[in-house]
């Protein structure tokens, strides 16, 4: 079978139980904010809504917008299916091999970082040579925000490399 049909029948792994994990994961990490604003954590032209979406994700999106808890939802699930899953998928050829939870791990903190951060930096270094364990605890140093170590984000990469380290 060609590695794009492998992909592809194993990218629908990531459709269903890794985006489900990922989803409720988020849904409780990142909140529900029914109203885009500017939030005091974030850069100063960033706007954030949902659970976690951000300018970056749609910059039509203008401040007081506001928006249901199902649109949110479906925001959430759509934007880690077409947008924040396949960058992964495809700089982590292993990915697709991965159980729901280690999908879950790095998607959501692709999602909090960007994709490229996660592909480019030791965590995608490592899980590409094999090395899960290090590649896992690699997430343990995006814990800051503008360089200050915030607590919400070390206990989320606490979480993210428990999720990380599980075969199912």
């Amino acid at each position: 079978m060609a590695a794009g049909g492998h992909i592809q029948r194993h990218g629908r792994k990531w459709v269903g139980a890794g985006v489900g994990v990922c989803a409720a994961f988020l849904m409780v990490r990142e909140g529900y904010a029914p109203v885009a604003k500017h939030e005091r954590i974030d850069p100063p032209d960033v706007i954030t809504w949902c659970y976690g979406r951000t300018n970056f994700d749609d910059p039509s999106v203008k401040p007081g917008t506001r928006f249901t808890k199902e649109d949110c939802k479906q925001q959430l699930i759509d934007s880690l299916v077409v947008r924040y899953g396949p960058p992964i998928q495809a700089c982590i050829p292993q990915f697709v091999t991965y159980g729901p939870h280690r999908q879950a791990a790095l998607v959501s903190a692709g999602y909090n970082l960007g994709p490229a951060r996660i592909c480019n930096s030791s965590v995608g270094k490592n899980l590409r040579a094999g090395n899960v364990i290090a590649g896992c605890k690699a997430l343990l140093a995006y814990n800051r925000a503008n360089g200050v170590v915030l607590r919400g984000l070390t206990l989320r990469r606490q979480a993210e490399y428990q999720m990380c380290l599980r075969e199912d």
